[in-house]
């Protein structure tokens, strides 16, 4: 119990809320690693775009180092990126989504908390 004198469905609202402030902070944290890695991508094409097709690099795999070709490695890149994009649309989608839930039910607990006093 949070307090004496809330009602039960209020101290719901609460919990509810602070639920609601935690999924948020997660989906920003989610939202920020993805552009980094964006901007790491972006990085990656820019520097093998001029190179040919057909040159030799490595390109990382979880822990391991895999020997590739450029056309492959840009194809991959920007496979990664258009996923990576569509990651943070549906990140940003969820956030808003919870963020109006979040204000409305602000409203709610401020009004059950000042019709109280």
């Amino acid at each position: 119990m949070l307090s004496k004198g809330i009602s039960p469905q209020l101290e719901d609202k609460i919990k509810r809320y602070q639920s609601l402030q935690q999924q948020i902070s997660g989906i920003q944290q989610q939202v920020q690693t993805l552009n980094l890695e964006k901007l790491e991508i972006e990085k990656a094409i820019k520097e093998i775009e001029e190179l040919p097709d057909d040159e030799i690099c490595y390109r990382s795999i979880g822990r391991l180092m895999v020997k590739s070709n450029i056309k492959e490695t840009k194809t991959k890149l920007n496979d990664q990126k258009e996923l990576n994009d569509t990651q943070v649309k549906f990140y940003e989608k969820n956030f808003e989504k919870l963020k109006k839930q979040y204000e409305d039910l602000e409203k709610e607990i401020r009004t059950a908390l000042e019709t109280k006093k």
